[in-house]
């Protein structure tokens, strides 16, 4: 049975709801919702009902031709309302990413390029291929404390906090196509001057951080400096 898509559902929810109960209603459709093939548009400040078919404001809404009236409604939503405006996009959009490697992706995973993943980031992968700079320790030096409570932190927040702090340190909020181990991040320490803020430097992939004495102070300090860093800290 046809049934409502997620891309309509994400849009439009009450819609999509609604358009699911006439698909499932159990009576009279068209006595009960006196309908034809048309959808009301606004056109310049003015209610106008478009025919989603040829002679649809001749054509009924009726149980057995539901199914067909919301695949046009849902068409007339998602392409044909917006052909106009989605036209220049998608010249311009082949103008850049054009050519075979497109036909390699699923339309997911081309929405997934372009918008980012909403997912937690794999933080230990991070971690994994991370270089330091200026610590004491020569050796071992994921053994200094201030070291351990940045992953702590990074590994604690949720994942819009974590792509907040990634674009802090990089620039960028979403990893590389090659994944995290190919995003080197470097940190480095900055001193004893506990009272400032961590700093970023994006195009090195850099975080420098100062001896902060606990998990607290660098927990609050970091995340300060990382809500600050958009716009110059400017509302």
């Amino acid at each position: 049975m046809f049934s409502v898509g997620n891309p309509l559902t994400s849009q439009t929810a009450t819609l999509a709801s609604g358009l699911q109960q006439l698909l499932e209603y159990d009576g009279d459709v068209e006595e009960t919702f006196c309908h034809d093939f048309v959808i009301e548009s606004e056109r310049y400040g003015q209610s106008v009902q478009v025919p989603l078919c040829p002679n649809g404001e001749q054509k009924a809404l009726t149980n057995s031709n539901r199914a067909e009236f919301v695949k046009l409604y849902v068409k007339y939503l998602l392409d044909t309302s917006i052909w106009r405006q989605f036209e220049p996009f998608k010249r311009g959009f082949f103008s850049v990413c054009g050519g075979n490697a497109l036909s390699l992706f699923r339309p997911e995973e081309i929405e997934l390029l372009i918008r980012g993943s909403a997912d937690p980031l794999d933080v230990s992968a991070l971690r994994a291929v991370a270089v330091y700079d200026g610590w004491r320790k020569k050796t071992v030096i994921e053994d200094e404390a201030l070291i351990e409570w940045f992953w702590e932190v990074f590994s604690e927040a949720d994942a819009k906090q974590q792509r907040a702090l990634l674009c802090f340190i990089t620039g960028s909020d979403r990893l590389p196509a090659m994944g995290a181990t190919s995003l080197i991040i470097k940190i480095s320490c900055l001193g004893n001057e506990a009272q400032r803020f961590p700093i970023a430097r994006t195009c090195f992939n850099m975080v420098g951080l100062y001896q902060y004495a606990s998990k607290e102070d660098l927990h609050t300090k970091l995340w300060r400096a990382v809500a600050e860093s958009h716009g110059f800290g400017l509302k």
